[in-house]
């Protein structure tokens, strides 16, 4: 889920406490099962709940697939690299894994952005078209296109070097040092710089204009309507502000490693391993905050969580011979599951 995770810093030079080995495995150990089990489940949610099958909940569904690729394709690896210290899986793994890091990161910001525009849109530009399902389908794939270019480099650079513990994956495949700096500024230009401005200023033209209608608006139904929008563009807006918060820690770390004098601090490796503990926090963070803070995936959730309880109930039922038909057994709980109504 990194730009440049990789470039490995000196193996540890400085004991670290037992108990901070501790701690950081059962953070990642919490973070792996919330990444998964709650990405899972809200690609469940959109795919069952034909409510959210809008332009929204695709995007939103996006954002869930990149962070679950970060679950089950790099926090593994990762975290048993910082605690072995060398990289035990491959060559092909080392060239595959930091790829793909990059390019759940890119496919991240590039969906958040994306989900900015589109509500800038409906909510700036109420009278025009709105971005259709097949046009958001079209910038999904435009966004994982951009997301595989800015990880080609990467599977072309990436080696396996020795090490003082072993073989380390590292980027040791660049021309020059000034290729690695240029896209080093680049990736964080692509993925932090200049997305995050572009979201403040559309969420915050959003708000204010949001804030105009509520207060022009004299019927009831229109102020819970602009009320409703706006609990959602306030959820959006949080998942921002942590991806925000989540990967400045990264970032100026690893500048600090690229361009100052971080080469030289000797607890590089554990201050490495918390950035990445926080990167990776931030695709555990998105369902729980859809959880708390959305109406519509609370009721999502709830009503998947009953279909998938009837389905169970009724398939056991219907292993015996007076059993209603397999028709009513399906149709049933799929009823229930598309009942929902939301605003998204």
């Amino acid at each position: 889920m990194l730009i440049n995770t990789t470039t490995t810093p000196p193996v540890l030079t400085v004991a670290e406490p037992l108990g901070s080995n501790i701690f950081r495995l059962i953070v990642y150990t919490t973070i792996f099962l919330f990444t998964v089990t709650g990405n899972v489940s809200v690609l469940a949610v959109v795919y069952k709940i034909r409510e959210l099958h809008t332009v929204t909940g695709y995007l939103i569904a996006n954002l869930a697939v990149a962070d679950l690729s970060v679950g089950i394709l790099n926090i593994p690896f990762t975290v048993l690299y910082f605690e072995l210290r060398y990289w035990p899986f491959g060559y092909v793994l080392c060239k595959i894994i930091p790829t793909t890091q990059a390019m759940s990161v890119m496919a991240s910001i590039g969906t958040l952005t994306a989900i900015s525009l589109d509500r800038y849109r409906a909510i700036a530009y109420p009278y025009e078209p709105r971005i259709t399902l097949y046009q958001a389908r079209f910038i999904i794939v435009v966004v994982w296109l951009t997301a595989t270019l800015v990880g080609l480099p990467i599977i072309a650079v990436m080696q396996l070097g020795e090490g003082q513990s072993g073989l380390l994956c590292e980027e040791g495949g660049w021309p020059s040092e000034t290729f690695r700096d240029i896209y080093t500024l680049l990736s964080f230009c692509l993925t932090y710089a200049i997305p995050l401005p572009t979201i403040a200023v559309f969420y915050t033209i959003i708000v204010m204009k949001l804030n105009k209608a509520a207060r022009e608006t004299s019927d009831r139904e229109g102020f819970r309507t602009a009320k409703a929008k706006g609990k959602v563009i306030k959820m959006l807006i949080i998942v921002v502000i942590l991806y925000f918060l989540c990967f400045l820690p990264y970032h100026v770390t690893y500048l600090w490693y690229e361009f100052g004098e971080g080469e030289k601090y000797k607890g590089i490796w554990i201050l490495f391993s918390y950035c990445h503990l926080l990167v990776y926090a931030n695709s555990a963070v998105n369902p729980v905050l859809y959880g708390f803070l959305s109406e519509q995936f609370r009721r999502g959730f709830a009503r998947l969580v009953t279909c998938c309880r009837i389905w169970s109930k009724d398939y056991k039922v219907s292993r015996y011979p007076y059993a209603s038909s397999i028709s009513r057994v399906i149709e049933r709980p799929t009823t229930i599951c598309q009942s929902v109504s939301v605003w998204i």
